[in-house]
């Protein structure tokens, strides 16, 4: 007990000296996490073979405070959501739709249930950040008993020793996945109603009945998209009232797409290819604050070379879009010589 309280402690401590750290709150405007640019400060490369970007911290509300204050977060009710408490904790409480919505606000999107184990667990070797071992000290799970969120960052020693790496993958609240588990069309299913209406929906439109294979089965994908708000997502890492040993066991919650929990919040994922791909979507130039932020993007470690090869690959002409314009100038900066 007397370890876990000094855990606590240092916790505590930790966010008194770093919070503004953890929301952005930097000596320059350009360094602030603000704005559909925001997670480009906290993008952390986890993955160089395949690209792949994920963001430093969990959402935090306020986070969600400027996505709701947008065009794109009034578009799905984003000021819903209740914010309560710091600005630095982890906001919960949103439903996939929103989780989605506020990810492409971001420049990004949910990650598959695969791609957050990767980042996790570190290849497999270990099913923790920090390595085999369950340890209540590490993480804001039920096993520390703290029963409420903490501020993101707060738990250093949570988090791979070895390089820069995202915090809180265990612990405060669980994040939305775009998997759907295998067994919501098994039984028993957690949603069996939602899989049958799926299933009705598909047989009665000729169109879809033409691509069912041999023995009458229908395409997954299609059943998902027809399942609506009844379909389950795998929600993974435990929270702060489950205990890690599910994470070890891979015991991960479901919850139904359009079901709200306090305890469901979300992170941000992308590769290369895809930033590329949104920042070629918005129309636009971009403020001096958001063109450094862009250039600090590029400028880290190892991003310069990933991002040129997903360039290379994309078919994309920077001669196409505006000097100014976000990927122009991400391109340009891409461009140069280092």
């Amino acid at each position: 007990m007397s370890r876990r309280l000094a855990a606590i402690a240092f916790s505590l401590v930790f966010v008194a000296c770093g919070e503004g750290q953890a929301t952005g709150q930097g000596s320059s405007a350009a360094s602030q996490r603000v704005g559909p640019f925001g997670s480009l400060r906290d993008f952390v490369l986890v993955d160089r073979d395949d690209g792949l970007f994920v963001d430093r911290f969990e959402v935090t509300q306020g986070d969600w405070s400027q996505f709701a204050a947008s065009a794109d977060g009034r578009a799905v009710g984003a000021a819903a959501i209740s914010i309560v408490g710091r600005m630095s904790l982890p906001v919960g409480g949103m439903d996939l739709r929103q989780a989605r919505a506020f990810a492409r606000w971001r420049c990004g999107r949910l990650p598959s249930e695969q791609e957050w184990q990767r980042t996790t667990e570190g290849g497999g070797r270990s099913p923790f950040p920090w390595g085999s071992k369950e340890d209540a000290t590490r993480a804001n799970t039920g096993d520390l008993g703290l029963g409420e969120r903490m501020p993101v960052g707060t738990f250093e020693s949570g988090r791979k020793a070895c390089g820069d790496a995202p915090y809180d993958l265990i612990g405060n609240v669980r994040e939305w996945t775009e998997t759907v588990p295998s067994e919501w069309c098994q039984a028993p299913s957690p949603a069996p109603s939602s899989f049958r209406r799926s299933v009705r929906r598909a047989r009665k439109q000729p169109s879809l009945i033409a691509w069912c294979g041999r023995y009458g089965l229908l395409p997954a994908g299609v059943l998902v998209a027809l399942g609506g708000e009844g379909v389950p997502r795998r929600c993974v890492g435990a929270d702060f009232e489950t205990q890690m040993r599910f994470v070890r066991e891979r015991q991960y919650d479901t919850q139904a797409a359009g079901e709200r929990r306090l305890r469901t919040g979300l992170r941000v994922y992308t590769t290369a290819r895809e930033l590329l791909a949104s920042l070629a979507a918005r129309p636009g130039e971009v403020s001096e604050d958001d063109r450094r932020r862009l250039l600090a993007f590029v400028q880290r470690r190892g991003h310069r070379a990933v991002l040129q090869a997903a360039y290379e690959a994309s078919g994309l002409d920077r001669a196409v879009f505006a000097p100014s314009s976000a990927c122009r100038v991400l391109l340009d900066e891409v461009r140069r010589l280092p």
